[in-house]
């Protein structure tokens, strides 16, 4: 399929993220997950199309009269497909084959069961019946454990790392970092905290492993060990989005309060470090660029709502809450980016601020696109490792030879 992938213009679907299932999932008590037995086999090709999928063996010509696995384009259109047919039913969401059914009471999830079962059957697909799981009060779904209190990571993953070995090479410390880092959402500061590994996985770095690179490996099985679960975003709680900027970096704490207390839950934590650019900015900007950062960062949680920044500058109490207040240019323009958005701006003392010590311990931007970047092209080969057909011209010529 390697020459038929070049001549395919993909149409793009979105594929939903795990933050995209977990946003519906504040309040749910009972889960149910089902798989789909051979999903991209249970989609049958237009004939005009097959003979794109035509292959050639030792035994004569062959096609494929479903989807197949060698397509570039196959898992965005089955992602399509299937959330198409699943459009409209309540407590349903779907990642690729994989589907999930939940509910706030036993009532809810049974009845949204129901549909969906009906849904599926009415579309003629077939689920993997040894694969499904029914009525749970904790479900694995992509690496984590979703549960009545939240999210945390699954512990299969989690004893995997604990029980791997002292990395011997730089590919040993590579895949390490990588199992850790699909992890890295529990664990705070995961960049700085797996600093001195990466040091090893350097271009033309010597790999010598010296006693801080075991205290780091110690320290982040044990971080990992005990990570704590990640509260659901629900829309009806007064929702806080805490900022920081230090000389490197900026930060954000996405937490919500219980109605009637003082005790905040958190969401969702995340940093990233400045660039050589953005170090120059005076300290306001660095300020106002936090808050710009940090509310496109959660635009899943905050658009459309009402939610209170809290912020350790003070003049961005003005700056932000008043129509008034003049600001440099680069700040206005982040001002008209805000625009979208409802909120009000508060000041909070530095001494107060949870987000202080993540905007000076920043996870470098850098570092994680590049590991999303290498994961997505491991995906991509295993999903496309498919031998090329030989023509019948080159099989021609390789026999006169």
């Amino acid at each position: 399929m390697r020459q038929a992938n070049e001549a395919i213009r993909r149409v793009r679907h979105p594929i939903p993220t795990v933050n995209d299932v977990s946003f519906a999932l504040n309040g749910t008590q009972y889960f149910t997950k089902f798989d789909l037995s051979q999903a991209y086999h249970q989609l049958v090709l237009d004939q005009e199309s097959r003979f794109i999928a035509t292959f050639s063996t030792h035994v004569g010509l062959y096609r494929y009269k479903r989807l197949n696995y060698g397509t570039n384009a196959s898992a965005e259109t089955f992602q399509h497909v299937l959330q198409t047919k699943l459009q409209g039913l309540n407590g349903v969401k779907n990642i690729a084959d994989d589907i999930i059914v939940f509910g706030k009471t036993r009532a809810e999830h049974d009845q949204n069961l129901d549909k969906c079962l009906a849904r599926l059957s009415n579309s003629g697909l077939k689920l993997n019946r040894g694969k499904c799981t029914f009525l749970k009060d904790k479900l694995e779904f992509f690496g984590q454990i979703f549960s009545r209190e939240g999210t945390r990571p699954d512990p299969k993953r989690v004893n995997d790392l604990l029980n791997a070995p002292q990395p011997s090479s730089v590919s040993e410390v590579r895949s390490l970092l990588g199992m850790a880092n699909y992890s890295s959402k529990y664990i705070r500061d995961f960049a700085t905290l797996t600093a001195p590994l990466r040091e090893l996985t350097k271009k033309n770095a010597r790999f010598t492993w010296l006693p801080k690179h075991q205290a780091c490996f110690d320290k982040l099985k044990a971080t990992l060990a005990s990570a704590p679960c990640m509260s659901y975003f629900a829309k009806d709680k007064e929702t806080l989005v805490i900022v920081d900027a230090s000389p490197v970096g900026i930060s954000a704490i996405l937490s919500q309060q219980e109605p009637g207390t003082n005790d905040p839950k958190i969401v969702a934590y995340a940093s990233r470090s400045l660039t050589d650019t953005e170090t120059r900015y005076s300290q306001t900007e660095k300020e106002a660029l936090a808050i710009v950062w940090s509310v496109e960062h959660f635009h899943l949680f905050l658009y459309g709502s009402q939610f209170t920044l809290v912020t350790d500058h003070k003049p961005l109490e003005v700056i932000y809450g008043s129509r008034k207040a003049k600001a440099s240019a680069r700040i206005e323009r982040w001002i008209l980016r805000l625009q979208p958005y409802s909120f009000k701006t508060v000041y909070q003392s530095d001494a107060n601020n949870p987000a202080d010590y993540l905007s000076r311990h920043p996870i470098n931007p850098n570092s994680r696109k590049q590991e999303k970047m290498t994961e997505e092209y491991i995906n991509f080969i295993v999903l496309n490792a498919v031998p090329r057909a030989m023509t019948l011209d080159e099989i021609i010529k390789a026999t006169v030879r």
